[in-house]
């Protein structure tokens, strides 16, 4: 079975259930996440798993926690059974997919980013560790921030979000507004939500998103 590799940050110093915007096929939040550029947070589960009640419950429930989740990831929740989903061209099980990433326990958090794995995280952290960590990523991902996690700590970092355009297909518009429940077709009338992925049609609506404040606007190529 294939495994997959990583670039592996480290994380060193971090070691009821109401997200609305959870997806549970990996290879369609994968696909959704490389279309909208968003790093995708892999969260391996398991229903008697009393750490990942805990992650539910204390962390992913919190306001601050989904704002973060919401603006600038794409989030899956993977857990043990036959549900197959395929994934950079090969198809798995859920099941198979634990092998395949090397999940030996649960709660595990892989950080993944386009076609490549970014660190994986085994175990429950704290909220605060977990907003650090997502900031951190970000940084990574956006910025090219090259310094340690604790580093990062130490010198109080930031992530420092601009307004990101991506020029998309139809084909991919409607795979993206018939799988994000996160995202939307803009529409004049609309009030407009800072995380909420919009799909814009016309450069005058484009460039009254862009004055708006919104992180990500996917411009569909006609």
């Amino acid at each position: 079975m294939k495994k997959f590799i990583f670039i592996f940050l480290v994380l060193a110093t971090m070691i009821s259930f109401s997200y609305d915007y959870t997806m549970y096929d990996l290879g369609i939040a994968h696909k959704i996440s490389v279309i909208e550029d968003k790093p995708l947070i892999i969260y391996f589960s398991s229903p008697s798993c009393v750490y990942c009640k805990k992650f539910e419950s204390e962390v992913l429930s919190d306001e601050k926690f989904q704002e973060l989740l919401k603006l600038y990831y794409t989030f899956v929740k993977v857990e043990p059974n036959n549900n197959k989903t395929i994934f950079l061209e090969n198809e798995y099980t859920n099941n198979e997919l634990f092998g395949a990433f090397g999940v030996r326990g649960t709660p595990t958090f892989v950080f993944w980013y386009k076609d490549a794995g970014i660190t994986m995280v085994p175990g429950f952290m704290p909220l605060e560790d977990f907003l650090n960590a997502l900031n951190y990523i970000l940084k990574y991902v956006y910025e090219d921030y090259r310094e340690d996690f604790q580093t990062f700590l130490d010198n109080k970092e930031s992530f420092n979000p601009k307004t990101k355009v991506i020029n998309i297909s139809n084909n991919d518009a409607d795979f993206v507004l018939a799988h994000d429940k996160n995202a939307k077709k803009y529409t004049s009338d609309q009030k407009i939500e800072k995380g909420t992925v919009y799909l814009v049609y016309s450069k005058e609506d484009l460039e009254k998103l862009k004055q708006s404040g919104v992180f990500r606007i996917l411009f569909v190529n006609k």
